[in-house]
């Protein structure tokens, strides 16, 4: 595992977060997901992000890079993300090819550190929850292990915790077989560990944010195609367009945290699709 990356805060006061995820990436530009070009909906959401003109301290990408599995596609992911001058870290989801995956981000210089230690308060902490060749969820022993002492050896700093599954249910049955199965485990660590201050996840293709004990846990909407939320069964958003998430640390311990999605959402899904 790589060493620790440590960052300064740019402003000196308030670290900012870019939290990207679920770009469903193909080599081919004319490929589509669920009848969305997500590689033009991609570049539509950092065309957005950048004429926000704010200055991130970090960006943190959780997973389902790519749809087709090339390395073309992880290629053009790291390709837009080096034009912002600032630092990726990175961690798999479902849909990734871990190998592919660290040969193309190395190349491009995106870090793979699974620890962040922002400005002198905060520590960012990247999970593993891939289960290669299955949709749902897990944190084998060696992650937990990994969490709690990483969480002990910087004790005087508040933390937020990435992973790429969604460790508390959705209120969509079909998206919460693909859960982290093992979100008990990770609980009991939230509850001894009043230092993690939030806990957030993609996968879901849906903004959500709860309450999970004394953590604010989130997850941020895809680039590409929404899922529907309260949705027994497969069903896409019609409504809901691309996005990403800011989330910005205070020096107090507390955080903020807001959705945006592009303004003119050209990407509609095709509605007749029952799955994927």
């Amino acid at each position: 595992m790589e060493p620790l990356l440590q960052l300064p805060i740019k402003n000196n006061k308030n670290g900012k977060i870019l939290h990207i995820t679920d770009t469903h990436l193909f080599a081919n530009n004319n490929d589509m997901l669920l009848g969305v070009h997500s590689n033009a909906s991609f570049l539509a959401v950092i065309d957005e992000i950048k004429q926000q003109n704010k200055q991130y301290d970090l960006i943190v990408a959780t997973g389902d890079f790519v749809q087709d599995g090339s390395k073309e596609a992880y290629a053009r992911f790291a390709k837009q993300i080096n034009t912002f001058d600032v630092p990726c870290v990175w961690l798999a989801g479902n849909h990734d090819n871990y190998t592919y995956m660290q040969q193309v981000f190395h190349q491009y210089h995106l870090a793979e550190n699974k620890v962040v230690l922002l400005g002198d308060k905060w520590l960012i902490v990247l999970l593993n929850s891939q289960v290669v060749g299955h949709a749902y969820g897990f944190l084998p022993e060696s992650e937990l292990h990994f969490l709690r002492d990483t969480l002990e050896q910087h004790s005087d700093r508040c933390a937020l915790v990435f992973l790429h599954h969604h460790p508390i249910t959705s209120s969509c049955h079909w998206l919460d077989q693909h859960i982290l199965k093992n979100s008990v485990e990770l609980e009991k660590i939230i509850e001894h560990y009043p230092m993690i201050k939030g806990l957030g996840w993609g996968h879901i293709h849906q903004q959500r944010d709860s309450n999970w004990h004394h953590c604010n846990a989130f997850s941020t909407p895809s680039t590409c195609v929404q899922f529907k939320p309260e949705c027994y069964e497969f069903q896409l958003s019609n409504e809901d367009a691309p996005g990403w998430r800011e989330i910005t640390l205070n020096t107090d311990g507390t955080f903020a945290t807001q959705v945006y999605r592009i303004s003119h959402n050209l990407f509609k899904p095709d509605m007749s699709k029952n799955g994927y």
